[in-house]
């Protein structure tokens, strides 16, 4: 049986021993980063299932790694989780990811801070349990 796996990429510490916690604890294999490039180089050298990214970061923000996931066809069937406080935050980078969603659409987008409960719900619906 092969092990769901998840890179979570987030610039907050506590997010991502929150979140990794959480999916070790419901059986998944997690990396995390605290950067966006760092994120995007565990992406690339070893293609998890789904990654989990925040969008507002310092240097290279969410939304430059979602488009760099999305235009990228060897991680074509990586599924991309945005998970992100930015409901509260209108800025230049929110305006630019709802362009980008045209084209670069995230599988899903969910709010912080986030409901246990309702992100492993969200990530059984993308990624299939494996047998």
């Amino acid at each position: 049986m092969k092990q769901r796996s998840a890179v979570v990429v987030d610039d907050d510490p506590d997010i991502t021993t929150y979140i990794g916690t959480l999916l070790s604890d419901n059986g998944w294999s997690v990396r995390t980063a605290q950067a966006a490039d760092e994120g995007l180089r565990l992406v690339e050298e070893e293609p998890p299932d789904v990654v989990l990214l925040d969008l507002m970061m310092p240097r290279r923000g969410g939304l430059s790694a979602l488009v760099a996931i999305r235009r990228n066809p060897r991680l074509e069937g990586v599924r991309v989780v945005v998970v992100s406080g930015i409901q509260e935050k209108l800025t230049t980078d929110y305006h630019a990811f709802l362009e980008h969603a045209k084209a670069h659409r995230p599988d899903a987008f969910l709010d912080k801070p986030v409901d246990p409960a309702q992100l492993l719900a969200a990530l059984d619906s993308l990624v299939a349990v494996p047998r």
